[in-house]
């Protein structure tokens, strides 16, 4: 290193002890092994391989051979957990297994305007949870209000 007029202190003063010690060590012969990266590999046995939560219920529909309206089922019974933030204003009313659509019933026009701008995000959502696109692939929103008992 060059010498300053200013005197060293702090990182800098560490810096050239630092560089004057691997000079040193250099001119005694040590040479600085590199440090070696492994990447270990942990297979589990026994099917207990880590998977993600839409696989692992993709894998129970196939195992159990139910089909997408008995998936579609815990959508409604989930609704609040998928759009935890849009559940007390928006209600999943119906699933048509036929078309594959989810009936969801804002309560108002600004949790229509909501619901319509997070649709793809809601779905993306959905298809998480159940395992798959096939279960909805399309939301029906109603015109606002409140739904009747039934």
């Amino acid at each position: 290193m060059t010498e300053s007029s200013t005197p060293l202190s702090g990182v800098d003063l560490a810096r050239v002890a630092l560089h004057n010690a691997r000079e040193a060590a250099k001119q005694q012969g040590a040479t600085s092994p590199r440090p070696r990266r492994t990447t270990r590999t942990t297979r589990r046995t026994g099917g207990r391989e880590p998977v993600s939560f839409g696989a692992a219920i993709q894998q129970l529909i196939a195992d159990r051979a139910w089909t997408a309206p008995v998936a579609a089922g815990g959508v409604l019974d989930r609704w609040s957990h998928i759009a935890d933030d849009l559940a007390g204003r928006v209600t999943a009313v119906k699933y048509d297994a036929a078309t594959a659509t989810l009936i969801l019933q804002p309560d108002s026009s600004a949790a229509a305007i909501a619901v319509r701008h997070r649709q793809h995000a809601l779905l993306d959502r959905i298809a998480e949870e159940t395992g798959g696109r096939e279960t909805v692939r399309r939301l029906k929103i109603l015109s606002p209000g409140r739904r009747k008992a039934a």
